[in-house]
């Protein structure tokens, strides 16, 4: 795989948004406005930050990709940025299509190398709000064992981290 040119590719051609962006999600609060109880929309972000990175969900908006995509080390890392809980499922979909959206894309794109499997060049991350529930954290740890065992040969490193641990790692 020309990693290199996959990398500029992006560079040029793809959507940066901020992590600020990238990572938001909504929460429902109730409050009350002129002695009557109104639910409003909040919108918070997992990452408080400026710093750019892919939206790699403009790369196909029609199947559960990951938010982001890095390229470090000659690894495609996707990310996917959850702030509340996760079906057992959408980790799954999250991870596979993620390699089918990145492969159709870049194959479309002019990039027309086979990838064989194992593959070791694909890590996944995901990050959960590290204020999130000790039960969730608990599922979110199962999750993880279970699917490192069976994605070994499509991810060299699936991580389930909090967004503390994510900012860390990134150098964010």
């Amino acid at each position: 795989m020309r990693f290199n040119d996959i990398q500029e590719h992006f560079e040029n051609y793809v959507l940066k948004k901020t992590l600020k962006e990238i990572s938001w999600y909504e929460i429902k609060e109730k409050t009350i406005i002129n002695n009557i109880e109104e639910e409003i929309t909040i919108t918070k972000s997992l990452i408080n930050s400026t710093k750019l990175s892919f939206d790699f969900d403009e790369i196909n908006k029609t199947i559960k990709t990951s938010d982001t995509v890095y390229f470090k080390d000659e690894k495609v890392i996707f990310v996917e940025f959850k702030s509340g809980g996760i079906k057992k499922i959408d980790f799954r979909l999250k991870a596979t299509e993620s390699i089918i959206s990145f492969y159709n894309y870049i194959y479309n794109k002019g990039f027309t190398e086979n990838m064989c499997f194992p593959n070791s060049i694909f890590q996944i991350y995901f990050v959960y709000n590290t204020n999130s529930s000790p039960a969730a954290k608990v599922t979110f740890s199962a999750v993880e064992r279970e699917l490192t065992s069976e994605y070994k040969h499509l991810f060299s490193k699936l991580k389930v981290i909090d967004n503390d641990r994510f900012q860390r790692i990134f150098r964010i």
